[in-house]
Parts: C-alpha cells; structure tokens; sequence
C-alpha cells in the first residue's frame, strides 16, 4: 500500500451497497411490467415472483438454447438448468461436452454483477412459462427473449424508473455501513488521492453519497469533499479501452467542488489529473469486466474486487469446518483403501507368478505361498466393500455442505474440489478481494497484501 499514489471507486455495490432482495425484486417487477406494457407479454407473467436465491453471480447463460450454466475452472459444465428445471446429467453431456465451449462467443452471457441476478431469472422463467402454454411443447426462441428481458431492464435503468424508486426510499433500499466514511478519511489522512468513476448520472451519485457519507458527526459539508476527482456517466468499460472527450457537469455549472469532477473522459486524463499511473493505482469495483478485467489488464491498475456474498460463504465454511475434517478424513481413507487394492494387486500377480515357476521340491514353500494366494481376494473384497461406505458417505457430506452453500449451485467460489469459473476469475484478475471496502480498517495504512503460499502437489 505504500507504493499506491491513488484509490479509486465505483458507486454502485461498492460504496453504495443495496438491499439486495429489495432492489432485486423492484428490478424483476418493474422489467415484467414494462414486457406487458411494451412488448405484448402475456398478463399473467406479473404473477411471477422473483426468488433471490435461485441465481447467483460467477453462472453463465446460453441464450441459443434457454440454459444458465455453472462451470469449473476447466470451463466445463458442471451443473444447468434449462429454465427453471434441472437438467438431467445426460442432457448436460450431451449439449455441452461435444464440442468446446468458447464463452466469447454471442449466445454467452455471463452473470457478472449482482444487477444481472433479476433479469436472468426473469427470463428463466418467462422460459418455463411460455414453453408451457405452447402447443406441443414447440421451441421458444430464446436468444430474442433474452433480448426482450435485456431491452426493458435496460430501460428501467435508462428512463428512471428504477432510480426514483430507490431515491423516494433510500432506507429501504440502501444499506448502510457505519464505517464507510472513515475508511476513506483514513486513506486520505495517508496521503492518497481519492476519485470516484462510475456510470451514473451526477443527480443519482449525488443523492446516493448525501445519503451514504453525509451523516452523524464529524460528516464533510458536502460529500465530493473526500475525492480530488470524480468522474459520472464513465460507459465503463469504454473508459479504459477508448479515448472520450472529458465534458463538464451540467449540475455544477454554478457551483464549485473542491476537487476535479466531469462526466465521461477517459482513464488516460484521469490519470493525468490525478498524477498517478498503473501499479500506483487501486480500484475498487464490483463488476468482473467492466470494473476489474479492463482496469488492469489495459491500464495496469491494481484492483480491488468486492464480493458481497463472501459474508455469507465464510460463515457456511465456518459452521460446516467439522464437516469438512470429516469428508477430509473419509476421503484419505478411501484414497489409501484405494492404494491398497493395488498393492495388494500386484502381490497377487507376483505370487501367483512365482508359484508357476516353482518346481516343486519345497512343498511347505508352495504351501505358503497358496494361502496367502487365497487370502488375497477376500482382503481385496473387504477393503472394496468398505471403499462403497465410504463413498456413500463422502457423496452425503459433500451434498449437505454444496447445499448448504445454495440449495442449487452450492459454493460461489468452488465447484466440486475444483475452483468454480467465478473463483478462478476472482483469482486471476483482482488483486484483492473483500465483501466491503471498510474492511480495510482492520489492517495498517501501510500494509503489504501477499497472497497465502502456494504449494506444489510434490510440497503437500
């Protein structure tokens, strides 16, 4: 942290952190009533209800074919749903284990930021609905209902609807973290310049920050007084792969801020405004693509990566840790049962071996050598008796830990003894990862972050 010259900020899940199930179901509500009003949908889909627990980020979905999948780190399906209803292991298989899965491709859309989760259940279900009430079972076209969903979601953020809603009750759908303004009066009592970048408009930022910063005692007249740069309508991800001309805000035409404030720009004049570049800049941002990959990897910036739900899989990892010894322990056991079937394989055809080439003048020998030759198979047949015990009971814990997790995709950052896709990502491009940015408050300004040693297979 002593090498970081600037700290930066998206708004939405990053300093603002919402109700989810509140903001989740108006954006579910909200997009089913614009597909009625303006697409012609059908008047009984207003009677769906959303269910927050039934998609989660780090999935993907297959527009061609109406499915949301969920991969390892090897970018193989592990688990899908087609709809709502569970696909089968076969069907699985069948659609995705012939040919390679290239996620850049069209029909992919992965579910990136906690907005994502409404409009991808919405469309599950519209799925599940209208296969339904088509005759025989027809084909839907999925890829232009995915657009449909997509379209009027987008909508609903665009013409407001969605923002007035949450600004009309801000204690409803904002949660607040008590902490937030002192972590970031920390980081600047420390010499680092702090700057906001995100792609809302100045009128909702500024209500979401009066709200968020500008409280109890101690709270800055106004809350653009924490950031010497703040930049509103950014398109990310374009701010950091494109060229944009910075504009002024209309809003603050006849007022003056203490620091730099425009709307759009670019990455590369932000920098010049803040003098700092690359590895001297950190980010905090909850979106995969638009706030962590682009930042660093097309401007060099160190990212910081919040995850909300690692809350909630912490505690699940801490309540279940005897459950884990146990499946750890279980799993040794059938490993070495499994060595020793071998072992005791190869005795047998070694044995056996030597029996054919004795000539016959040490009968005691052969003897010997005949028993334990006999003894073998029923060993063999105990320790395969017992290996089936044991996967029952390794296949049970690993059923009630995954479900612990979520009844349907389990853990967010694993899949099986596997990373799941969303692991891997968060690995692989955040530097840091937290569910909230106040968590920095339990550790020195200067502190240096290193990752746990990784070990070799050989070193274990």
């Amino acid at each position: 942290m002593t090498q970081i010259r600037a700290i930066g900020f998206d708004l939405d899940h990053t300093l603002a952190h919402y109700d989810p199930t509140s903001v989740e179901e108006l954006a579910f509500d909200l997009t089913k009533q614009k597909l009625v009003e303006n697409k012609g949908y059908p008047q009984e889909i207003l009677d769906l209800k959303y269910d927050p627990a039934f998609v989660i980020r780090g999935l993907v979905v297959d527009r061609k074919r109406g499915n949301l999948l969920k991969m390892d780190y090897f970018n193989l399906v592990t688990r899908a749903t087609h709809g709502v209803i569970p696909l089968r292991s076969e069907e699985r298989r069948r659609a995705y284990r012939s040919s390679r899965i290239r996620l850049g491709h069209e029909n992919y859309v992965s579910v990136d930021t906690l907005f994502h989760l409404p409009e991808v259940y919405l469309y599950l279900c519209l799925i599940d609905l209208l296969e339904r009430r088509k005759p025989g079972g027809a084909a839907l076209d999925y890829e232009a209902l995915y657009r449909d969903v997509r379209e009027m979601i987008d909508e609903a953020h665009r013409d407001g609807s969605l923002k007035n809603v949450i600004t009309s009750d801000l204690g409803r759908y904002i949660r607040l973290d008590p902490e937030i303004r002192t972590v970031l009066e920390e980081f600047r009592r420390t010499g680092k310049k702090l700057f906001l970048v995100t792609n809302s408009e100045w009128a909702y930022t500024d209500t979401l920050l009066q709200h968020i910063l500008q409280r109890g005692k101690g709270a800055p007249a106004h809350w653009s007084e924490l950031f010497h740069a703040i930049v509103v309508e950014a398109r990310k991800p374009m701010f950091f792969t494109e060229t944009q001309a910075a504009e002024p805000i209309p809003e603050l035409s006849d007022r003056k801020i203490s620091g730099v404030a425009f709307r759009r720009g670019d990455a590369a004049y932000l920098e010049r405004c803040l003098g700092a570049t690359s590895e001297h800049v950190l980010y905090f941002g909850d979106h995969t693509y638009g706030d962590i990959l682009q930042s660093k990897r097309t401007r060099g910036w160190r990212t910081a990566m919040l995850v909300p739900e690692l809350d909630r899989e912490i505690t699940v990892t801490a309540e279940h840790a005897k459950d884990f010894e146990r499946l750890a322990r279980l799993s040794s056991e059938r490993h070495q049962s499994e060595i020793e079937k071998a072992v005791l394989g190869r005795e047998l055809r070694r044995l056996t071996l030597v029996l054919s080439e004795t000539d016959g003048t040490d009968p005691t020998r052969r003897h010997e050598i005949g028993s334990r030759i006999a003894e073998i198979p029923e060993q063999v047949a105990a320790l395969e008796r017992r290996s089936v015990e044991l996967q029952g009971e390794i296949d049970g814990l690993r059923i009630k830990i995954d479900r612990a997790y979520n009844q349907r995709w389990g853990s967010l950052f694993r899949e099986g003894n596997e990373s799941s896709r969303f692991g891997h990502q968060l690995k692989d491009f955040a530097c840091l990862y937290m569910s909230r940015v106040s968590n920095f408050l339990h550790y020195p300004s200067d502190y240096y972050y290193q990752s746990p040693v990784g070990y070799m297979p050989h070193d274990i």
